[in-house]
């Protein structure tokens, strides 16, 4: 399962500085455009797909004429903003542990993408992959992160450290906003976002050690993964099957689009791992029949849409297919078989 996700705690500051930049109702339609909802990103964490990202940032770009939106927003929140993950990272008490940190602690932020150091002589570069670079808007995301970056260093060094250079995917640009914005070298075309780093600034101390009774540890990080990411592509599905349950659309074309696959790519990793996406589908719709057959008064009919369903008769079918019951006598079981 290679598609790159991300904690939605890493979405609420994106969320949150986007509303005080542009406005609510431009980031309410960005959400929108991609099957999110405020609901989801402020609810208890959860791993989705990294590219949404790109596509909601792109989305407000389009709305606003922005053109850079992913340096506009990061420099609002900056790394702090990172939830417990910025604290544990900048808890560090030296800039190459800081470091070290981050790079440890990535899986609690995301998961297909990763950072890494890339040795260039007198310099270290502080890179990103996203696993995402194909994706529309996947350019917002890599000048966000290096900003992230440089605030990152700059907690350590400084506010006035610059980078000796850093480095874009993008093509060279006439457009010298991002020159303005950074303010140092830029190369272009790189393989991926980054930062060069002195090699000499690595031993730099914290400017702001935090106290022994307040410091950020690695455990301290599970907090931020209530659930873990899904393992397997199967795994995924299902859990984009719960999101989308809300639009009642849980179709193949819905679910692949939703992950930025093609149907034929979702059906072939799906196969890969001895599943299908009947076989899942039938597995979330059992699951979460019999769950709004005992904890809610919906009707059959309301339930059965829900599951995109269109004939109620074709759910009672399957539902008794499923547990050898109707969805009737099911329901009759009443809310204390949850305790069973």
């Amino acid at each position: 399962m290679h598609t790159p996700l991300q904690n939605t705690r890493a979405w609420m500051p994106v969320i949150r500085a986007s509303d005080e930049l542009f406005s609510p109702r431009v980031v309410e339609r960005a959400l929108k455009s991609v099957d999110l909802s405020r609901r989801i990103i402020e609810g208890p964490p959860i791993f989705i797909p990294y590219a949404l990202v790109a596509a909601f940032a792109e989305n407000v770009a389009r709305q606003t004429g922005e053109r850079h939106f992913g340096p506009l927003v990061t420099a609002r929140y900056g790394y702090e903003g990172l939830d417990l993950y910025g604290k544990y990272v900048l808890g560090a008490p030296r800039l190459d542990m800081a470091l070290v940190r981050g790079i440890r602690a990535f899986r609690f932020l995301q998961t297909g993408s990763h950072a890494a150091l890339q040795d260039a002589g007198e310099f270290v570069v502080l890179q990103f992959e996203s696993g995402i670079n194909s994706v529309v808007g996947a350019g917002h995301v890599d000048e966000g992160v290096v900003v992230l970056l440089v605030d990152l260093v700059r907690h350590f060094a400084g506010s006035h450290w610059q980078p000796e250079w850093i480095e874009i995917p993008s093509a060279f640009s006439n457009d010298p906003t991002l020159e303005t914005i950074f303010g140092v070298p830029i190369r272009w075309g790189a393989a991926l976002p980054g930062i060069a780093i002195r090699k000499d600034s690595l031993q730099t101390p914290n400017l702001n050690p935090a106290e022994a009774t307040s410091a950020t540890l690695y455990g301290d990080l599970k907090a931020m993964i209530q659930t873990r990411p899904p393992k397997t592509m199967a795994a995924l599905v299902q859990d984009v099957m719960v999101l989308l349950a809300a639009k009642g659309e849980v179709s193949e074309d819905a679910v692949a689009s939703w992950l930025g696959l093609g149907t034929r790519t979702l059906q072939r990793r799906l196969a890969s791992e001895g599943s299908s996406f009947r076989e899942v589908l039938a597995s979330f719709q059992v699951e979460r029949a019999s769950a709004l057959l005992l904890e809610t008064d919906h009707s059959v009919r309301e339930i059965a849409s829900a599951l995109g369903y269109r004939e109620v008769k074709s759910f009672r079918r399957a539902f008794r297919k499923w547990t050898g019951k109707t969805p009737t006598e099911f329901a009759a079981m009443g809310p204390i078989a949850l305790l069973a």
